[in-house]
């Protein structure tokens, strides 16, 4: 055991690490998971070339480069690629130099961002300003190689597959951050499936233009926007997972063309998001709402799950005879089949939607007549915090059971059958991303055959076996945040309670099971120490 020991401690102790810089990476450009590599300053990848890095990798960026720059951070240039393949086993991972606790949140925290820059790739897609090409935000004006912009939106700038960059946003100067990933003039010959960004100081992730696609992306406590575009971005998004803290602004701020004569017109088909606000705790009052949607863009938005915002669920700019209220009377933004709970504003649709000055009846009647609804989407659990309380899978209810429309004539969405990012049975988001690093999801349960904690001794349920309700009850030694789930046999989530607060002492709660059926069911208490379980029976 001790020589084990010894050989894990060695091992690690003398771990690879290469320092890159821009004036080195062109004979650096296979990057391994042996070695840790530390980006100081702005790195572009040389034109014409292939920046592979393998599964497993770790890149830090340094808060104060040596080089001058004024943060660090990855530039993949137009003419450049990535390659950056990582797996659920082994993700690729962008973060701090200060961030040497990957697995919890000992060192860092969600409240640390702006540590360093971001990851930004650069296309020739097609880009919505005047002239068609810029030179992209976060980089000095005077750096030729930070141009976006062309004509060709099928472009292909590589690949990112479970990369998850974490605690970045530098601060260059007032109003001026990098955002977590930004994506400019990219185009949709580019895969970007299974992408983190947590804890960035501005956006999580940004579009300026192109056509790339995204599935599979977690946005999680950014102080800007989760999901922010602009300049006419032309692709698709399914599988869209935002969670805001009180630091954070709108799940999602979507802008037009900024040309003089707002071409090209375009329209983005966002499908399966879910959405989940700082609740009633945020700091930006007038920002706290899901989506505001201004400047001429569109978008159709396709069984979503929007929840917890402190303000409203969607607002439509009207500030011009050309705006994107103008958009809607033309049929080119749209909602279609999704799910609006718990907003500050109200518990209707009047209350939680605006044209700014347009005729909100229309976009209410939309939204109702498009299968849209206000209820409660039953979650498997929100929380904010690292105790094991969150999870976005949808447990019953209409976004589990409920209508669904797949956007027709698009080979990029899959066909599914439940609103939402999540299902009722996977979380995809588990295990790579620092969501999972940090505690914050709950101990998930796939199957019924999972290992699980059953102690009978603090946890009773009664009546057992149940008809219409049930009590689950619980010996706590101190104060603690738990969540309860019912699972079925199937491992399915069928009854949730959102994580909460309960004093030491013997606590219960109440839960609905008139419309489980008869049958087997486990009981979950998740707490910070672990998950709990407890069979229960259901009679009829």
């Amino acid at each position: 055991m001790r020589i084990t020991l010894l050989f894990i401690f060695i091992s690690t102790f003398l771990s690879a690490q290469l320092t890159i810089t821009d004036a080195n990476i062109s004979s650096n450009l296979s990057w391994d998971n042996g070695t840790e590599y530390l980006l100081d300053g702005y790195v572009f990848v040389p034109v014409g070339q292939t920046l592979n890095i393998e599964a497993g990798t770790v890149i830090k960026g340094i808060s104060t480069p040596n080089t001058g720059d004024a943060a660090s951070a990855l530039i993949v240039p137009k003419g450049a690629m990535i390659n950056a393949q990582g797996t659920a086993s082994q993700p690729i991972i962008f973060t701090s130099e200060f961030d040497t606790e990957l697995d919890n949140n000992e060192d860092l925290t969600k409240d640390d961002k702006g540590l360093w820059g971001g990851l930004i790739i650069l296309g020739n897609g097609i880009v919505g300003v005047d002239g068609g090409v810029q030179n992209v935000e976060g980089i000095p004006s005077t750096e030729g190689r930070a141009e976006y912009g062309g004509t060709d939106n099928t472009e292909n700038s590589g690949t990112l597959t479970y990369v998850s960059i974490r605690h970045g946003g530098a601060k260059l100067e007032a109003n001026n951050e990098i955002n977590g990933l930004t994506l400019a003039g990219v185009g949709s010959g580019t895969t970007i499936d299974y992408v983190e960004v947590f804890a960035n100081l501005d956006d999580g992730i940004e579009f300026f233009g192109g056509a790339v696609n995204v599935k599979h992306a977690s946005v999680s406590f950014c102080g800007d926007d989760s999901f922010d575009y602009d300049q006419s971005w032309d692709g698709n998004g399914q599988y869209w997972f935002s969670l805001q803290d009180a630091e954070s602004n709108r799940a999602g701020e979507w802008d037009g063309s900024e040309q003089a004569d707002l071409t090209p017109q375009v329209t983005p088909i966002i499908a399966n998001a879910t959405f989940i606000g700082a609740g009633d705790t945020s700091d930006n009052e007038d920002n706290n709402d899901a989506l505001r949607i201004r400047d001429d863009a569109a978008a159709k938005v396709y069984n979503s799950v929007m929840t917890g915002f402190a303000r409203r669920a969607i607002v439509i700019d009207n500030d011009a005879a050309q705006d994107s209220y103008q958009r809607f009377l033309d049929g080119d933004l749209e909602f279609i089949n999704n799910v609006f709970f718990d907003f500050g504003a109200g518990s209707t649709f009047a209350d939680i939607v605006t044209t700014d000055g347009g005729d909100d009846n229309l976009l209410i009647a939309h939204l109702i007549d498009n299968g849209s609804q206000i209820a409660d989407p039953n979650l498997g659990g929100i929380s904010r915090e690292p105790n094991g309380g969150l999870d976005p899978r949808v447990a019953f209810g209409p976004a589990l059971n409920g209508d669904v429309i797949v956007p027709g004539g698009n080979t990029f969405f899959d066909a599914v059958t439940y609103k939402g990012a999540f299902d009722n049975d996977n979380n995809w988001a588990a295990n790579w991303t620092a969501l999972s690093d940090n505690g914050y999801f709950a101990d998930l349960v796939s199957s019924t055959n999972d290992s699980l904690s059953v102690v009978d001794e603090t946890i009773a349920i009664y009546p057992n076996p149940a008809s219409q309700f049930t009590t689950v009850s619980i010996d706590l030694e101190s104060t603690q945040s738990l969540s309860i789930q019912v699972i079925d046999m199937m491992g399915r989530i069928v009854s949730t309670v959102s994580a909460q607060s309960y004093t030491a002492g013997t606590q219960s709660q109440e839960i609905n099971t008139a419309y489980l059926q008869r049958g087997a069911y486990m009981v979950l208490v998740s707490r910070a120490q672990g998950v709990l379980a407890k069979t229960m029976l259901i009679k009829k």
